[in-house]
């Protein structure tokens, strides 16, 4: 196993200080947009709820009210054939700012780029360099 950065250069990474694995930081600031902001919502009072229902499954804005947002970490990373990444997320960010993960596991020659869905009330903002979660490295030993 191996770590690449954007460019394709080989780096190391930092190794996680509560898992086994290592840690998985931000590329570049990011902000994970809440629920309750998305335009179906924007001045929306308990009279217009009716109309807005209408063509419910057709509407554009509700098709992205959940949908994931990838963070960026600027990792590719390469495995062997038997081996693949579990990403798990900081603790933080599912206890404190309510996002959840929506992708866990990675194969070889992957770009981590974990999803997570924001349940929280307000967006998320986070700058680059934050530490996301730990990526752990799990060996298949079954001969087939």
């Amino acid at each position: 196993m191996k770590f690449l950065n954007e460019q394709g250069q080989e780096i190391s990474l930092k190794r996680a200080e509560n898992l086994p694995g290592y840690e998985v930081t931000l590329a570049e600031d990011t902000v994970i947009d809440s629920a309750v902001n998305n335009p179906f919502f924007k001045g929306i009072n308990v009279l217009q709820l009716p109309k807005k229902l209408k063509g419910f499954r057709d509407n554009s804005e509700l098709k992205t009210l959940l949908a994931p947002q990838k963070l960026n970490s600027g990792l590719k990373i390469i495995l062997k054939e038997d081996e693949c990444a579990i990403f798990e997320p900081a603790k933080d960010l599912s206890l404190n700012k309510r996002l959840i993960l929506v992708d866990r596991i990675f194969g070889g020659n992957q770009v981590v780029q974990p999803m997570f869905i924001n349940f929280g009330l307000k967006n998320i903002k986070m700058s680059s360099g934050t530490v996301i979660g730990t990526i752990l490295i799990q060996k298949n030993n079954i001969e087939l």
